[in-house]
């Protein structure tokens, strides 16, 4: 308990979650409450469970929330949250919650826990964020910028660039059933994402973890080489005749709102610079919008100047995006100003 004994730090209770979950994706630019809840709902109830969920409460309402746990998508990693109510900063809430969260033994390397890297996440409009996060130890790995496209009154100017970026590209879209094709939709998800700047670095994924990380209604679009007239397809598997796809795009909804995220786009490295990705792209827009969805946001990391340049000509427009920062498991860091 701090000294003016206005708030304290305790363990997160399952009556906590849905507060600690609102809190947490203060610092997400997209909609990541159905994650935090998966994983705060297993921290609550599994005391054994690797990691750690706080809760900072002051006069019975939570005014702050911090988490570790593994992290299945991105093997070898554990990832890190925290977030304190915005009226309630500057009063070290934040400082308490990360002193507790950095003695975990996810954060710390005791007790043989196998993360040998924690993350964290958090969008690239609080400054004040990062610069808390660098003193405990955290680096800026990746800046993913975001990019936002209102669809409203669009249909139309969307179906003819998809229609001549399809064109041009070769390819047609087709939607993929994640409950009866996972295997192409992890096939060509693996296949696609070699090059791609991830989040985390070059590390294993998991992509069946990734995968069942999906929200209900996600939506897979998969760009196929168009069926030439005569003899297989470009991107025909010659063993076995299929036609393997040249390109993937994931829309996820975000919750209770009419906005989607396009949280995956990749294209295979061999057909990539003939405007597959760009192709893909733009038939998710349209897909979307005859769906009734008004915005679609993305982030893709600063680096990735051919999927950035799509953006633009898309027409799409920059919105707020996000850093991930890491720390080798057992790094020091520096005494934080009051957060």
């Amino acid at each position: 308990m701090n000294s003016d004994l206005t708030w304290s730090v305790r363990p997160l209770g399952a009556a906590d979650v849905d507060a600690a979950v609102e809190l947490l994706n203060l610092t997400s630019p997209s909609d990541v409450r159905h994650l935090l809840r998966a994983d705060l709902g297993v921290l609550a109830a599994a005391r054994d469970a690797p990691g750690r969920a706080l809760v900072a409460e002051r006069d019975g309402r939570l005014v702050g929330a911090a988490k570790v746990s593994e992290d299945l998508v991105f093997l070898g990693t554990a990832a890190t949250r925290i977030a304190v109510d915005p009226a309630e900063r500057g009063r070290g809430i934040g400082t308490a919650l990360a002193d507790r969260l950095m003695e975990d033994p996810l954060v710390t390397g005791r007790d043989g826990a196998a993360a040998g890297t924690v993350t964290s996440s958090l969008r690239d409009d609080l400054p004040r964020g990062r610069a808390f996060a660098e003193r405990y130890g955290f680096g800026v790995l990746h800046h993913s910028v975001g990019f936002r496209f209102d669809l409203t009154g669009h249909e139309a100017e969307l179906a003819q660039r998809a229609g001549s970026a399809l064109e041009r590209a070769g390819v047609r879209v087709r939607l993929a059933d994640p409950s009866t094709e996972q295997e192409a939709i992890v096939e060509c998800a693996e296949r696609c994402r070699p090059g791609i700047p991830l989040p985390y670095g070059e590390r294993p994924v998991d992509p069946y973890a990734w995968l069942a990380d999906c929200p209900p209604g996600t939506v897979f679009l998969l760009a196929e080489p168009i069926q030439a007239e005569h003899g297989p397809a470009a991107g025909a598997d010659v063993t076995t005749g299929t036609v393997r796809a040249d390109a993937i795009t994931v829309l996820t909804p975000l919750t209770d709102t009419n906005r989607w995220h396009v949280a995956f786009t990749a294209t295979d490295p061999v057909r990539r610079g003939r405007g597959v990705a760009a192709a893909v792209k733009a038939a998710s827009l349209l897909y979307a919008c005859r769906a009734g969805v008004e915005t679609v946001t993305t982030h893709n990391d600063v680096t990735n100047e051919p999927i950035l340049r799509a953006n633009r000509t898309l027409g799409m427009v920059p919105h707020v995006g996000y850093w991930t920062l890491t720390r080798p498991t057992g790094a020091s860091a520096t005494a934080p100003e009051a957060f």
